[in-house]
């Protein structure tokens, strides 16, 4: 006689949630140190935004040109704790990206998920693509979707009654660091706004513990609001100027959600794609209605403003944690969520981990990864022998020594008035970062934060640059020497340039700063 299926049973312990989470979140800080340290050996160095990143937290202010304070602050702790060294300053976001892999597992504990729907949340989205990649460098993209998803998950205990409404205490503190930390938190709040207005749950915002925890959020993002408001809101001036150029690749609606789909790993689609359905219409789920609400809301959004694919992953999480919870209820058994997870284990090892980190010698990239075309997602025109995230990591060193080379040929009271200007802040934070070592004076540039910096008294009678045709300085320069390009395997290709020795600038730096500016 054959048994029906059991009842699915009530959702584990929160010690147990916590538990699975902290396991999960240790396995994933594993990952990220120990592929960063096989890295390293491998010959994968700095990212090009590490180094900018690094500059900017030696000069710690409550906000730049491109970014709130917060990975600046990030970075220069993590390199007085950790050291100057590529595994040593991503410390923190491996941290970050262990906390959003134990974030999504508490999130299917949340929505009535059992252990083995949070284990398959949390292996799924540690097999994502895009959160495996983001996490595995220093970057602000680490730590969004840990205060996204913190803050989120508040809000689905709020209007499930399961906190008190003083966890809008909370919730203040985790959206405004949020700010602090990247600027597209307030599109995401504003979704979650929306989202709730829209749903029954919107009883939860007209609560004085409401306003208190938005208050709070307020007052964090104030230091950096009052920054911008001082500066003529350059952020805003920079993010314009990109929109009305060709720097990012804008895509159409449709290749925007197919993006959505491969930057996530299509074969993990059926099940967020399943939690935004069960989300939006599954009963068990009608207090947290909203959560689907906030998504396609955000989702328009970062559409109509032709946004990076990318930068909707932070919210994805939640909808894998919803889509193993209603997979969990779909089977009523366990074995298919454990056969999920473990199919996602495997992706991870031998596709999602090869593709996105630091594990393959760049010269069996290709060979190894051809089958998922990884080459073939770009957010910008740049185009690179590997894909960015890796390519971006080669040639610094080389480029400094380069530097080094031509700055000691000078004679050397020559030498004392030269500067070095560079083109973008990856170079100038090159020089800065990695050309102490060879007693490189500080490299000078009028891109993003650097502009503010300034040019360091230089008069620019004495010069050496990175460009690739002499005639881009003759209206400037009295004299242009070429000294003889630059080059190194697998580095982006825009980045193949020739070292110029500029002599006397026909306007000093000082007059010039101003036409310098370069925001891009």
């Amino acid at each position: 006689m054959s048994q029906s299926p059991s009842p699915i049973p009530a959702r584990t312990s929160l010690r147990t949630a916590l538990l699975l989470a902290s396991l999960f979140a240790a396995l994933t800080f594993l990952v990220h140190f120990l592929t960063s340290l096989w890295g390293s050996h491998l010959g994968y160095g700095f990212f090009r935004d590490e180094l900018y990143f690094l500059v900017c937290g030696h000069h710690l202010a409550w906000g730049y040109v491109d970014q709130p304070p917060l990975v600046a602050l990030q970075a220069r702790l993590a390199e007085t704790l950790f050291g100057l060294s590529p595994t040593g300053i991503r410390i923190f976001s491996f941290l970050a990206g262990s906390v959003t892999v134990g974030l999504t597992g508490l999130l299917a504990w949340q929505l009535g998920g059992r252990r083995a729907a949070q284990v398959l949340a949390m292996t799924a989205i540690l097999a994502a693509p895009v959160l495996l990649g983001t996490a595995n460098y220093l970057s602000m993209n680490a730590f969004e979707p840990c205060f996204w998803m913190g803050a989120l998950l508040v809000v689905l205990r709020l209007a499930d009654g399961a906190a008190s409404p003083r966890a809008w205490l909370l919730f203040g503190l985790l959206a405004g660091l949020g700010i602090e930390n990247k600027h597209s938190t307030v599109f995401f709040l504003v979704a979650l706004v929306f989202g709730l207005i829209l749903s029954p749950q919107r009883r939860i915002l007209w609560t004085r513990w409401c306003v208190a925890g938005v208050a709070l959020l307020m007052l964090i993002a104030l230091p950096n609001l009052i920054w911008q408001w001082v500066h003529h809101f350059p952020t805003y001036e920079l993010l314009n100027g990109v929109a009305h150029s060709d720097k990012n690749i804008k895509l159409p609606p449709l290749a925007f959600l197919w993006e959505q789909v491969r930057i996530l790993l299509w074969e993990t689609a059926p099940l967020w794609i399943g939690g935004l359905a069960w989300l939006a219409f599954a009963r068990a789920a009608r207090a947290w209605r909203f959560v689907a609400f906030t998504y396609l809301i955000f989702l328009a959004m970062m559409m109509l403003m032709h946004a990076k694919d990318y930068y909707v992953s932070p919210i994805y999480p939640v909808l894998f944690a919803a889509g193993s919870v209603a997979f969990g209820r779909l089977t009523r058994r366990r074995w298919p969520l454990i056969a999920a997870s473990v199919n996602f284990f495997l992706i991870l090892c031998f596709a999602t981990g090869p593709v996105v980190l630091t594990i393959l010698p760049p010269d069996r990239y290709d060979a190894y990864t051809a089958p998922f075309a990884p080459n073939n997602a770009r957010s910008e025109k740049f185009t690179s022998p590997l894909p960015q995230i890796l390519s971006d990591r080669f040639g610094w060193p080389q480029m400094v020594e380069g530097f080094a080379t031509r700055y000691y040929a000078l004679p050397p009271d020559v030498r004392a008035r030269t500067a070095i200007f560079c083109g973008n802040y990856g170079e100038a934070s090159a020089v800065n970062i990695l050309g102490p070592k060879y007693g490189l004076p500080t490299a000078i540039s009028g891109h993003q934060n650097y502009f503010y910096w300034g040019w360091n008294g230089y008069t620019g009678e004495s010069v050496l640059t990175l460009g690739n045709d002499p005639k881009d300085y003759a209206d400037t320069y009295a004299e242009v020497i070429d000294l003889g390009p630059f080059d190194a395997p697998w580095i982006m290709d825009h980045e193949h340039h020739h070292y110029f020795w500029l002599r006397h600038r026909k306007r000093t730096f000082a007059a010039d700063w101003p036409e310098l500016k370069y925001w891009y």
